[in-house]
């Protein structure tokens, strides 16, 4: 996601400044004569208006093009200013909403073979479709914007142009803001966040609810679930808010076969995903004005767990065996003895008293049961640390397998052995690192391909027992340091890095909805172990030593826990 910059100063210089030459290439500098800002108290908090003006008489067509995508920045009205600039055919059909650029360097402005052409070239970091889902792009990507210009009762107008608009990444930070929208796992034990990306206007908790209703974003689709079934639409296009009360007003069609268990759902999905702003304390769902009745909570009803915590007691390797680690404290765990295995990268469950580790040589993965008996899984070549999911599951990737991502069930004799998980955007790539999320709805996968090293997220699939069966389109993540191994910090935000025991080591913690922070360096960093929760501290490890984060700092400790890992 693009990096938010230093804030709403920033975002006053909304000017694209955009200077098109008719003739030769150009560059399009992004200075120029600072526009006002209007601050509205919107129903769902403030919100940025961007009051850019309207086409001059007589403009030229370079200054119809800099006016148009000045005014893009305006979403209210439905960009009712940079339509102006348009014909009154494509005023009539042009989509602003559609898509948003967001742009880092200078754009470029080439003429076209035929008159009154061009492609205006872009840097994009980052783009956001209709329903504020972000996609972030890999560094200096480009795309081209091509617009045909007409001369219509005397002035200049744009006649041709894909749908959406331009914005650059200075300003992006003033003008959007980043907002969850929930959904569940499977078993509707846990709340799975969706962020998206939504301009700062009156509108918001609308565009969130009509957001909800369309269903995940593509990495999370069959992964989660949602209580509004297919068709569920709001009645009007309007969430309104008075004295902090949300009415949201649904089709009927929402509520044709719903049950008291799902309308429960519903609401709790509702409250979940709107109670984030901060004008809002009370959701009310209606049915076509007519309010729903929820009636007494029903027995399979769940209070759905957000960013749900794993134990605070972590799992390493002291001695040859299994120790837990919490604070300045060790223990050991109670298992046989597994000295001969030359056991490494311990994993627990999050549920239960179950381990794994991997032997010295990386081979072999064993489970250990609730008993503390100890037995081989899976094997392969070059095995990852392998993590345990809420439902029993362990992953691992296998470098020596044509599919990679392997998983084992909880139990081998009821459930069958390991099974291959297929993940067509991992062929050829090598596997570093796999951790599922908490919710046991997503994987973040680091994987390398050529020697450009990759972090993704991607829902997993699973049939209605819970099995795994494969993996959603990713939604990958560009972090601006190196990377080998990943950890979940939250359920909307990872912590990174490397792993390297000679060279300083600096990690990166990346919020899915924010700024991204970098850590201190550490000399011959190794290990990296975090987990959600509140407080729970992150750790690093180097070869002989092991540090927990203070502040921004590393603090060594005395412990001599080696491998250590957050349940999970």
């Amino acid at each position: 996601m693009p990096r938010p910059l230093t804030g709403f100063r920033r975002a006053l210089a909304l000017l694209l400044g955009l200077v098109l030459v008719l003739s030769g290439c150009s560059a399009i500098p992004r200075s120029g004569p600072v526009q006002a800002l209007q601050v509205e108290n919107a129903a769902e908090g403030q919100g940025s208006t961007f009051s850019p003006p309207g086409p001059k008489v007589d403009a030229n067509p370079r200054e119809i093009i800099e006016g148009f995508i000045e005014a893009g920045i305006a979403p209210q009205d439905d960009y009712k200013v940079a339509r102006e600039f348009l014909n009154p055919k494509q005023s009539g059909v042009w989509k602003g909403a559609v898509q948003t650029m967001v742009y880092d360097a200078r754009p470029s402005v080439i003429p076209g073979a035929k008159p009154n052409t061009y492609t205006i070239q872009l840097e994009v970091v980052a783009q956001i479709d209709a329903n504020g889902v972000m996609t972030e792009l890999p560094p200096h990507s480009t795309r081209a914007v091509d617009i045909t210009l007409e001369k219509l009762d005397g002035q200049w107008k744009i006649s041709e142009l894909p749908d959406g608009t331009m914005i650059d990444r200075d300003s992006f930070d003033g003008l959007f803001a980043a907002q969850p929208i929930y959904f569940y796992d499977a078993t509707y034990h846990y709340a799975v966040p969706d962020m998206r990306w939504f301009p700062k206007r009156t509108g918001l908790a609308a565009a969130m609810v009509e957001a909800l209703l369309k269903g995940p974003a593509p990495y999370l689709e069959n992964a989660v679930v949602s209580a509004f079934p297919s068709g569920s639409s709001l009645a009007r296009s309007a969430v309104p808010i008075e004295s902090q009360r949300a009415t949201v007003d649904l089709n009927s069609a929402t509520f044709i076969d719903a049950t008291e268990l799902s309308r429960q759902q519903m609401q709790q999905q509702l409250d979940l995903t709107l109670k984030g702003l901060s004008s809002i304390r009370t959701v009310v769902m209606t049915d076509e004005q007519r309010e729903v009745k929820l009636g007494p909570q029903d027995p399979q009803f769940f209070e759905a767990q957000v960013n749900a915590p794993v134990p605070d007691t972590q799992i390493g390797i002291v001695d040859q065996t299994l120790y837990y680690v919490k604070g300045k404290s060790i223990s050991r765990v109670a298992i046989d003895d597994i000295s001969a295995y030359d056991p490494r990268d311990p994993a627990m469950s999050p549920l239960g008293n179950r381990y794994a580790f991997l032997d010295g040589t990386f081979t072999r993965l064993f489970t250990v049961d609730d008993q503390g008996h100890s037995r081989i899984v899976a094997t392969g070549t070059a095995l990852v640390r392998p993590s345990i999911d809420a439902s029993g599951w362990t992953w691992t990737a296998d470098h020596g397998a044509k599919t990679r991502i392997l998983a084992v069930p909880e139990d081998t004799l009821l459930n069958g052995k390991v099974r291959p998980i297929a993940a067509d955007w991992l062929n050829d790539s090598s596997v570093s690192s796999i951790r599922i999320s908490r919710d046991g709805a997503r994987a973040l996968i680091v994987s390398s391909k050529h020697g450009v090293s990759t972090v993704s997220i991607s829902g997993i699939l699973r049939d209605s027992d819970g099995t795994p069966r494969g993996f959603a389109p990713p939604m990958h993540l560009h972090p601006s340091v190196p990377v080998t191994r990943a950890v979940w910090d939250s359920d909307s935000s990872i912590i990174v890095a490397a792993s390297d025991p000679t060279e300083r080591v600096e990690a990166e913690r990346i919020n899915f909805g924010g700024k991204p922070e970098k850590f201190q360096p550490l000399l011959g960093m190794v290990g990296l172990s975090a987990g959600p929760g509140e407080r729970r501290p992150v750790f690093a490890e180097t070869t002989d030593k092991l540090y927990t984060r203070v502040g921004n700092s590393w603090h060594k400790m005395e412990e001599s826990a080696r491998d250590l890992s957050y349940p999970g």
